[in-house]
């Protein structure tokens, strides 16, 4: 550590860029216990929740890269949970999932294409923040070796987007479905 002692208390948001950006870094380098430590340090000292959502994407990213889905999706509901998204834990029954997937897909196709285009911006940052997190979790549920997670995912992603409007993650659940 090269910093000084009481780093975090007299200059927290260098701090926070700082150690965030090392563990971003050191994510592509592929040096993932480093990610975790620097993750633990950041989780630790951050003040705010919303500044650790930076360094818990990357955590999430580092823990699918260790091969650790169920891991990294675990811990990526956690902070969806913490956003105000609530995802229901696998496994659920294939009935009830297949329903929620034909309902969003009914209410997509009851939608025309100018409606769809010119569909809301979503502006809630909280609603931002968590398809991003969804959006970091599709890969990790996908190769996982049942996929239970990946419908349950998507379907939220595109509840979130009909609820709350457009964002650029929007696509990816589109294309999910």
């Amino acid at each position: 550590d090269v910093l000084r002692d009481g780093h975090w208390k007299t200059n927290y948001d260098l701090s926070l860029q700082l150690y965030s950006s090392y563990a971003e870094a050191q994510y592509c380098n592929g040096h993932f216990h480093e990610v975790g430590r620097i993750a633990g340090i950041v989780i630790k000292q951050a003040t705010m929740f919303d500044n650790k959502l930076r360094v818990y994407a990357t955590l999430i990213k580092s823990l699918a890269g260790r091969n650790m889905q169920q891991d990294s999706i675990k811990l990526g509901i956690s902070v969806l949970t913490e956003l105000g998204v609530e995802c229901p834990p696998p496994p659920l029954p294939k009935d009830v999932v297949k329903r929620e997937i034909m309902e969003v897909k009914v209410k997509l196709e009851k939608t025309t294409d100018a409606e769809f285009l010119n569909y809301r911006e979503m502006t809630d940052t909280k609603m931002i923040a968590a398809m991003k997190f969804l959006q970091i979790l599709i890969a990790p549920s996908f190769f996982l070796t049942n996929q239970q997670y990946f419908p349950i995912i998507v379907t939220q992603m595109i509840q979130l987007m009909l609820l709350h409007g457009t964002c650029k993650e929007s696509c990816v659940a589109i294309a999910g479905l």
